[in-house]
């Protein structure tokens, strides 16, 4: 009881600077050292109330960059043709986001596999999506390389919808949209500045041509804290 009490007074005292300092959204917080200082306490019990409060998404950390006070969350529609960028600087944020890897895959994650089996080839390109200078997701796309000939070599900058539209003549539909608490696989952890085995939230997309025809899977892997999925079109 007595180590509970000593916790819930760090907090307490950690609760009280914030208010008092008033640091704006994404802000980095002092080191734990200096922290321990300030709040006069051992690094374990600073430990837990950090936790605690990241359980409750108010601050959030990165892997040898600190903790730092949580945005507010992007409110995503996953079923939007609007792109992420559009949608970022409407909600008032600054957008960030590129690509790591264009390539024909060299192997698949087994959902897709199933729906790809009897390709000849698929691409794969990954990326990271960012808001406020923070990394908030990374994206892995399995695109069909029989259906789109040299996709990636029209990627460039451009999105996906719009090489889909201006290259190959395609408005996508979704056919498939499935979200699910995951923990992230390390690629997204590493990419996202992330402990391993991080929780995030999965959302899997599956665009398909007018014929029903499946072209290209989105898997994106969001931060916990910096997301809330909201379809307002039903």
């Amino acid at each position: 009881m007595e180590a509970t009490n000593y916790v819930d007074a760090t907090r307490e005292r950690f609760e009280a600077w914030l208010l008092k300092t008033n640091l704006p959204a994404g802000a980095k917080l002092p080191s734990e050292r200096e922290l321990c200082e300030l709040l006069d306490t051992k690094r374990m019990t600073l430990r837990q109330v950090l936790i605690e409060l990241e359980v409750e998404s108010r601050i959030f950390r990165k892997n040898r960059s600190g903790w730092f006070i949580t945005p507010s969350r992007f409110m995503y529609n996953p079923k939007s043709l609007s792109s992420f960028n559009a949608e970022a600087i409407k909600q008032g944020r600054q957008p960030s986001w590129g690509y790591l890897e264009q390539d024909l895959a060299q192997s698949l994650p087994s959902e897709i596999e199933q729906i790809y089996s009897l390709e000849k080839s698929t691409y794969k390109v990954t990326g990271w999506g960012g808001l406020d200078k923070h990394k908030v997701f990374y994206h892995e796309s399995y695109i069909d390389a029989n259906f789109a000939p040299d996709f990636i070599k029209k990627l460039k900058s451009q999105s996906f919808a719009k090489v889909w539209e201006e290259e190959y003549g395609q408005a996508l539909t979704l056919k498939k949209l499935s979200f699910k608490p995951v923990n992230m696989p390390v690629f997204a952890c590493k990419e996202l500045g992330v402990a391993p085995n991080s929780f995030g939230i999965l959302i899997e997309k599956h665009r398909a041509t007018n014929d029903k025809k499946v072209v290209q899977i989105d898997l994106e892997y969001w931060r916990f804290e910096s997301v809330e999925l909201v379809i307002d079109d039903l």
